[in-house]
């Protein structure tokens, strides 16, 4: 019996992602449960673990293929009992009383019941060409997704040369060649003998006037000339990044509160906490924040919610998201209950979430979520930030560096450890005295950080 590999849905929302490498190859053996491939979400790379034991029988969507769709055939895994399907053979047809199967990630996640197909037709088969690839009219080798954009666009693949693995052509190759082509088609010319000599008379010269989009391609052809750049494809997860925060800023209502922040106790406290642990993991200023936020939450648990269509959702736990930095752009771990944590534990738990966000390794629970972010650019020397609201949530703090600034202490000027935080603040959920509470009792817990040791 051949079971069908099919790409999961392993994140919410998720529509599509991008195969990017097999581990096997036809006519391999594999174990239930052994990694077979890898595909790329907005935010890290998963692996795929076999649904079952057989004989990987067919790949039907090669590794590099990009915008693969929830619910479609990857492979065939056949039992071994049956002989391998020739290339050119189409698909058969299934039996009405056999399941489809869905292919499982990691056991930490649960498949979506969209990714499946409950009783044997709520998810289609691939369609023929997907399993006849010699069927195909052209004989240029391409992903699925190339195919569509040259199709859509009236390229021919032949035109094209590939860069992908063996010469395949992908999605970036034929955007580059849509790019290059005329902005508009060429007019199919007139019937001379439908015109009379009158309009042919006043018609201009056209060596005089070119055409106007061969004069745009010209000018960005001459631009482009003058110009040293280079151009970067855009990632899956910076398209991701960009439309959400394009849709945050447009949707949310921002409001801003600003705090000094005297820091001088915490990085104090903090010294006299690392000495002791000796050579175990080390503080950092931004554990305390995080604890501090968390505490807060419980303290103002009307700005612990979010907004939706029919009511505020409140939640209990402070869930709290960190801001990371990773070469693909930025992504956010959450640290769950961080409330019910202390210093340590938290530190521990930042650190190996930020370790594993900048290797791509989280998995989508880790990083999905949250109910108030913090991003922290003090180690870059920022003065304040002014974060956008990373929706669902309602509030994000930006911390900056902490720098000895002129204080009033007990009535006196004196220097003293400033940091300032900027709380960002969704308006249909937090108003400004929620707000103004929410970040009044964060400072109180940073300026007295031994409150959130004991």
């Amino acid at each position: 019996m051949a079971i069908e590999i099919r790409m999961p849905e392993v994140a919410a929302d998720m529509t599509e992602a991008d195969l990017v490498t097999w581990l096997v190859k036809p006519g391999d053996r594999v174990a239930e449960g052994e990694l077979i491939a890898e595909i790329e979400t907005d935010k890290s790379t998963v692996e795929f673990e076999s649904p079952a034991a057989g004989i990987v029988a067919e790949i039907l969507i090669p590794a590099g293929t990009a915008g693969v769709r929830v619910g479609e055939v990857l492979a065939i895994l056949s039992e071994g009992n049956e002989p391998r399907p020739s290339p050119g053979a189409p698909a058969p047809e299934p039996e009405p009383s056999e399941p489809v199967h869905s292919e499982p990630v990691r056991s930490e996640l649960a498949l979506s019941e969209k990714a499946e197909a409950p009783g044997g037709g709520a998810i289609e088969a691939v369609e023929t060409p997907r399993a006849a690839p010699q069927a195909d009219a052209s004989p240029t080798p391409a992903t699925a997704l190339a195919r569509r954009l040259a199709s859509q666009g009236g390229v021919d693949l032949a035109t094209i040369e590939g860069t992908g693995v063996g010469g395949r052509v992908v999605k970036a190759d034929v955007e580059a060649k849509l790019a290059g082509a005329p902005a508009t088609p060429q007019a199919k010319a007139p019937d001379r003998e439908a015109i009379p000599a009158e309009p042919q008379a006043k018609a201009p010269d056209r060596e005089a006037v070119p055409a106007e989009p061969q004069a745009k391609a010209q000018d960005r052809e001459a631009i482009l000339a003058d110009e040293a750049f280079r151009e970067l494809p855009h990632s899956r997860m910076r398209r991701t990044i960009a439309r959400r925060l394009s849709d945050a800023k447009r949707t949310i209502p921002h409001f801003y509160l600003r705090s000094e922040c005297r820091i001088d106790a915490l990085l104090e406290l903090r010294t006299e906490l690392n000495e002791a642990a000796a050579h175990e993991q080390r503080l950092s200023v931004n554990d305390f924040v995080v604890r501090a936020c968390a505490l807060a939450l419980q303290e103002v648990p009307e700005a612990n919610a979010s907004w939706g269509e029919d009511a505020l959702i409140c939640y209990e736990r402070s869930d709290i998201a960190i801001a990371v930095a990773t070469e693909g752009g930025l992504v956010t771990p959450v640290v769950r209950s961080a409330d019910r944590k202390g210093l340590a534990v938290l530190s521990r738990e930042i650190r190996d979430l930020a370790e594993r966000a900048r290797t791509g390794k989280l998995l989508p629970p880790e990083y999905q979520g949250g109910t108030f972010s913090v991003s922290n650019l003090g180690m870059y020397g920022v003065d304040g930030v002014y974060a956008i609201v990373n929706p669902p949530q309602s509030c994000i703090l930006g911390v900056g560096a902490g720098e000895a600034r002129p204080a009033v202490v007990d009535g006196e000027l004196a220097v003293a450890t400033m940091m300032t935080c900027t709380l960002s603040a969704d308006h249909r959920v937090v108003d400004g005295a929620v707000g103004a509470r929410l970040l009044s009792e964060i400072k109180r817990r940073i300026e007295n950080p031994l409150g959130m040791v004991l």
